[in-house]
């Protein structure tokens, strides 16, 4: 039976009717005495009270405090993850033989946010090279930049330009409390078992910068297990991948073949013709249709198809739209065409024009 906290109102009845039972001809009215000092008493045990229901919650980590929740899992062994930082390649030039070692830093001309080499880069007889650099800021606020970056101090022979080849990726925030929450209860539900499917479902997603993974036992014969990995909505890092595959393979009590990897990604585009009611503008509905096709789809995991019937059913459902016409994609859209490849659809654009 949960527990339950009796109101002020309550307790200091109980004690008026148990001074009154002691003495009958006790003034108990509420200018006498002993109802000062009977509300004074009943205010002082119903904080105990409240002190109790609160210790109460917390034996429990679904109810219990984000502090508490915390504690409970390092408890268990499942620390909160930390954030991770974005990553992404860049193009060098100048002469060749220059060499840009690890650890020099860059700025990003448009955020102003630094980044620094993972390892030393020489300029190839091309008169260009490449490498990879990460944000000296961790979270997913720094995924998705894109354009120039100048180099702090770049060596003599070096242009002081240097350009992201493709966008940052793999950053990812610092844990919620509800995601440690669940992976808590799920190790509460589903102890350890030594290599079963959830077993490596768990082990990858302890490690920084994996939000989720799809586990894929016998992909590459009897024996293999395949760990499909993703962060915040996007594909983590290379140093993650890695990280995760040590570790996964280092927790794991039985002779598996263990391979991680990120899902390739399908970007759909969709388009559509809708009839407006009165008072409402294209350009309006146009903005609610791509916050709300971004969500749709970025609600989509790996391997999971997109279903034309639901971007007729997210269409139908914005504010201002009477009739649709869905006029891109022609049908459901499948994760990847290559059975070969784990796809993961991601969102495009909509585009959306008036129906004649």
């Amino acid at each position: 039976m949960a527990y339950t906290s009796p109101a002020l109102e309550t307790i200091l009845s109980n004690i008026l009717r148990d001074i009154r039972n002691l003495q009958s001809e006790a003034d108990i009215g509420t200018d006498s005495d002993n109802y000062v000092r009977s509300a004074a008493i009943a205010a002082a045990i119903e904080g105990l009270y409240q002190k109790i229901g609160w210790v109460y919650r917390q034996i429990f980590p679904d109810t219990a405090d984000e502090e508490e929740v915390i504690h409970a899992a390092a408890i268990r062994g499942v620390p909160q993850k930390s954030a991770v930082a974005a990553t992404a390649t860049v193009q060098l030039k100048g002469a060749t033989g220059v060499e840009l070692l690890t650890g020099s830093t860059m700025k990003h001309l448009v955020s102003g946010e630094q980044f620094a080499t993972k390892s030393s880069a020489t300029i190839g007889v091309d008169g260009s090279t490449t490498v990879v650099v990460e944000a000296q800021s961790t979270g997913s606020a720094l995924n998705h930049l894109t354009g120039d970056l100048i180099i702090t101090s770049a060596p003599l022979g070096m242009s002081a330009t240097a350009t992201f080849l493709g966008e940052t990726t793999g950053g990812v925030d610092k844990e919620k409390v509800e995601s440690l929450l669940a992976r808590l209860l799920e190790i509460i539900q589903k102890p350890p078992a030594g290599g079963a499917d959830y077993d490596y479902a768990r082990w990858a997603k302890e490690v920084d910068g994996v939000t989720d993974v799809l586990v894929l036992p016998k992909r590459r014969g009897a024996g293999t297990v395949d760990l499909v990995i993703t962060a915040n909505g996007g594909l983590p890092s290379a140093a993650v991948v890695a990280n995760c595959q040590e570790y996964v393979r280092s927790q794991c009590s039985v002779i598996a073949d263990v391979l991680v990897y990120v899902p390739t990604i399908r970007v759909v585009n969709a388009a559509a013709l809708v009839e407006l009611a009165s008072g409402y503008k294209l350009a309006d509905v146009q903005a609610a249709a791509q916050k709300a096709y971004e969500s749709m789809l970025g609600a989509l995991k790996p391997r999971e198809m997109l279903k034309r019937s639901h971007i007729e059913a997210m269409i139908n459902n914005l504010a201002g739209v009477v009739d649709r016409s869905v006029t891109a994609p022609g049908g459901n859209i499948n994760a990847s065409e290559d059975l070969a490849l784990i796809g993961w659809i991601r969102p495009g654009a909509i585009t959306l024009g008036l129906l004649e």
